[in-house]
């Protein structure tokens, strides 16, 4: 069987290329066959992804980067019954992984892949928003957010300090440096939720978070109980939340205990409508898209067949 491999040279301030290094011989000790990949400039991941899945044939897919790659590729993919993707983790946030109960080693990882047999088959969401007038359509894996969370990862994208922490092997702490960040800047604003067949106005709306997976910016399960393949997304929206609550909440949201603090609401549903009255960030798996006042979310008919 032959794999496709795709790797960032550049992702994760180079750690993808070095876990490359590490796991070529591996694969060739497999005996499977393989084919590497490098996105440039004017061939990215998606790019990649989408021609390799429009042949027609069964493709076996091996990512080597962080959740933005997987977020990139789940755009591309033109053909998802015929298309196993594969994944190991090399980002800063890797919450893809995280809710999967799989070995941390890459290594023994690849090798769990390498037989070619689809293990799960995960949700796939969707978010269809207006942003500078235009209508903006995006697939992800993991979350999408409006308001914070998405605020969050416009900073972390811009931040001085990832490229340092990510050598440091702390890149998920600068999701937490740049939320408290985020916390002493941001304004909330009323949003209209609507789901499940009723609208409700949240007048001091701090962010709106939609979760496939259960964790998000790090290692944050702002939705502790989402599931993957389950059919539903769940929803955690902030309200009312004053910078002395947030800053309490925060470290619960690590650990997935803050659902019962005042000012925090959940739904779970299959499709959303959120309108705001101010523009606010908006991102799906930390791609940040920019600034919205409209965003329709749920999921697409098709699954991601994973080999993990």
């Amino acid at each position: 069987m032959e794999f496709q491999i795709i790797v960032n040279p550049a992702g994760a301030s180079g750690a993808a290329r070095r876990m490359w290094k590490r796991l070529e011989p591996v694969i060739k000790d497999s005996g499977c066959g393989y084919a590497l990949h490098c996105p440039t400039a004017e061939r990215g991941i998606t790019e990649i992804c989408r021609e390799l899945t429009s042949r027609g044939e069964q493709t076996a897919i091996i990512l080597i980067g962080g959740d933005g790659t997987g977020n990139d590729a789940v755009n591309g993919i033109t053909d998802f019954e015929k298309t196993a993707m594969g994944f190991i983790p090399c980002g800063t946030g890797n919450d893809l992984f995280r809710d999967m109960e799989l070995p941390h080693r890459a290594e023994k990882l690849l090798s769990i892949m390498l037989d070619g047999c689809v293990k799960h088959c995960a949700d796939i969401g969707f978010v269809k928003c207006e942003i500078g007038g235009e209508t903006v359509t995006r697939r992800f894996n993991i979350s999408t957010d409006i308001g914070f969370g998405a605020a969050t990862c416009a900073y972390v994208n811009n931040s001085r300090i990832k490229a340092l922490f990510n050598r440091l092997g702390i890149g998920r702490a600068v999701y937490l440096v740049e939320a408290l960040n985020v916390c002493y800047t941001s304004k909330p604003v009323p949003v209209a939720v609507s789901c499940g067949g009723r609208t409700r106005l949240y007048r001091k709306c701090l962010s709106v978070i939609a979760m496939n997976h259960s964790h998000d910016g790090g290692g944050f399960r702002f939705c502790p109980d989402a599931k993957f393949d389950d059919g539903r997304l769940d929803l955690c929206i902030g309200n009312g939340l004053t910078k002395a609550g947030f800053l309490r909440m925060l470290p619960r949201a690590y650990l997935g205990r803050h659902m019962k603090l005042k000012g925090i609401y959940a739904e779970r549903t299959e499709r959303v409508i959120l309108k705001s009255s101010e523009p606010m960030w908006i991102h799906t798996d930390g791609d940040v898209l920019g600034k919205t006042k409209y965003a329709e979310i749920g999921l697409i008919p098709e699954k991601l067949r994973m080999l993990f």
